[in-house]
């Protein structure tokens, strides 16, 4: 795969070849310049993260073991030459993605509303456990047009990484029509966030296996799910933004 070459002072990024696969000249060139590629992909096969550590692995099945049929990607690349700027950055983030109750504060666009809404409007912690390197948060948290539900939110915070994972607990129930939408378990938020020589990786994807009526209901369920996966991933963006 040829990778394209920065124009600005961006360093070339030598190792994306070994992290990131299957890259248009147009995905390189976004991501050399170091912004986001925020979007929608059919399936799991589709994921531009190469499994080339445990973790990388270990997510790529995830995905794909949730049989997913709705699905977001989120990538981003920075160069970053001081070491303690990328431990700084890291550290940013795990207070970011630890602050739950910031969360119903990112902004989310409903294309079908054409309104800008909090991404939840209800955020109680129900219990914090402290795990290796990190914690396990539950919550009951609220998001139109569903009802409430639980949730869990796991981070781990490791020398040179960041791993963070969301997960429902409880069916997602779709309010207007009492529709069970979702499954428990069976909408996903993950990301890796990882040092790499002087790159700082952020690779994400939101997934959801969502029954809607054999697709009646996707023109309502899909821009919900994925709508709110995409601003979260554009709060994370921002969170790691060197500006």
């Amino acid at each position: 795969m040829s990778i394209v070459q920065a124009k600005s002072s961006v360093q070339p990024i030598s190792t994306i070849s070994s992290v990131l696969q299957n890259l248009s000249e147009e995905d390189c060139s976004i991501l050399l310049k170091g912004k986001p590629i925020i979007r929608s992909i059919q399936s799991s096969s589709e994921m531009k993260l190469v499994a080339f550590d445990s973790y990388a692995q270990a997510l790529k099945e995830h995905t794909k073991s949730l049989k997913p049929n709705y699905i977001t990607e989120f990538i981003l690349v920075l160069t970053v030459p001081d070491a303690t700027a990328r431990t700084k950055l890291l550290d940013r983030l795990a207070l970011a993605v630890a602050d739950v109750h910031g969360y119903v504060h990112i902004p989310y666009y409903s294309v079908r509303q054409q309104t800008t809404y909090d991404l939840f409007d209800k955020m109680e912690v129900l219990s914090r456990t402290t795990i290796e390197s990190g914690e396990r948060i539950v919550v009951r948290q609220h998001m139109e047009p569903f009802d409430d539900f639980r949730a869990e939110y796991r981070y781990e915070r490791r020398a040179g990484n960041l791993t963070f994972s969301g997960e429902n607990l409880d069916s997602i129930i779709y309010s207007y029509r009492n529709l069970s939408a979702v499954s428990p378990h069976g909408m996903r938020w993950e990301l890796y966030v990882f040092e790499k020589g002087e790159q700082l990786y952020a690779y994400g994807y939101g997934a959801v296996h969502a029954f809607d009526l054999f697709g009646l209901f996707r023109d309502r369920l899909e821009p919900s799910f994925m709508g709110r996966v995409s601003a979260f991933f554009a709060h994370i963006a921002q969170k790691l933004s060197l500006e």
